[in-house]
C-alpha cells in the first residue's frame, strides 16, 4: 500500500516578514504575501487527486491548507493540534535582536551537540516537537492508508518531521532541511518506508510549470 503526502509550511506572516519569533502561541494570520502564496498554492494543487488535507488548527496554517481545500471540497478537511509548530517559551513574539538571535544560536548549539531535551523557558524541546509530529504522521497514515493527502504546518515541526522519517537524515541534520514559506515536501510511504520525491519546492511562486512536480 503506498500512501502519498505532501508536507506543506503556510504561507507568509508579518512575524516572518519582521523575522519575529512565532512558535505555537502566537496565532498569526496570513498577510497579503501569504494569501497571494496560498492561492498559488492551491492552483498548484487543483488537480491533484487529494483524498484529505490536514493542517496544524493554528490560523496561518489552516487559512494555507483553505486554499487547497477549496480546489477539493469533498475531501475531509481535518485539523490536528498535534501539528502545531514548537513553542519557543518565553521568546515567543519576541523582535529580531542581537539578544534574540544568541538565545538562538545557543539552543542551536545545544542541539548540535545531541541535546534535543534542551528547551527554552516555558517552551518544547525537540523530543516533544518530534513526540507529537510522529503521532499525527502514524495516526494520519492509519487514517488515509493509500490515500494522497496534503499537510500543512509549521517550519521547525516540518524539520523535526521529515528529519524524523527520512532515513538519510535524522535529528542531527534536520537543519539541512530547509523551509520557504508554501514549499512543497513530497513524500512516499510504502508499508515502514519513506523517500522524498521533492523536498523545498516552490516553483508554484515561480509561475514555472508544476505539473509533472506534485
Amino acid at each position: 500500500m503506498t500512501t502519498t503526502l505532501y508536507l506543506v509550511r503556510h504561507g507568509e506572516t508579518d512575524y516572518n516578514l519582521r523575522r519575529a519569533v512565532q512558535g505555537r502561541r502566537i496565532n498569526a494570520p496570513l498577510n497579503e504575501t501569504g494569501h497571494a502564496q496560498a492561492a498559488r498554492l492551491g492552483a498548484r494543487f487543483s488537480d491533484v487527486p487529494l483524498t484529505a488535507v490536514y493542517a496544524s488548527p493554528l490560523v496561518r496554517a489552516r487559512q494555507t491548507a483553505a486554499a487547497i481545500h477549496a480546489h477539493h471540497p469533498t475531501v475531509p478537511f481535518v485539523l490536528d493540534p498535534d501539528l502545531e509548530e514548537m513553542s519557543w517559551g518565553v521568546l515567543e513574539g519576541a523582535p529580531d535582536t542581537d539578544a534574540t538571535r544568541a538565545a538562538f544560536e545557543a539552543m542551536y548549539g545545544r542541539w548540535e551537540a545531541g541535546d534535543f531535551e534542551a528547551r527554552l523557558d516555558e517552551g518544547e524541546s525537540i523530543l516533544d516537537v518530534q513526540t507529537r509530529a510522529l503521532r499525527a504522521w502514524d495516526r494520519l497514515l492509519r487514517e488515509q492508508s493509500g490515500g494522497t493527502v496534503a499537510v500543512v504546518t509549521h517550519g521547525r515541526l516540518i524539520r523535526v518531521l521529515l528529519a524524523s522519517v527520512l532515513p538519510e537524515y535524522g535529528l542531527a541534520r534536520m537543519h539541512d532541511l530547509f523551509h520557504a514559506n508554501t514549499s512543497v515536501n513530497h513524500l512516499v510511504v510504502e508499508g515502514n518506508a519513506c523517500r522524498a520525491e521533492r523536498l523545498n519546492c516552490t516553483l508554484h511562486l515561480t509561475g514555472e510549470n508544476v505539473s509533472e512536480a506534485v
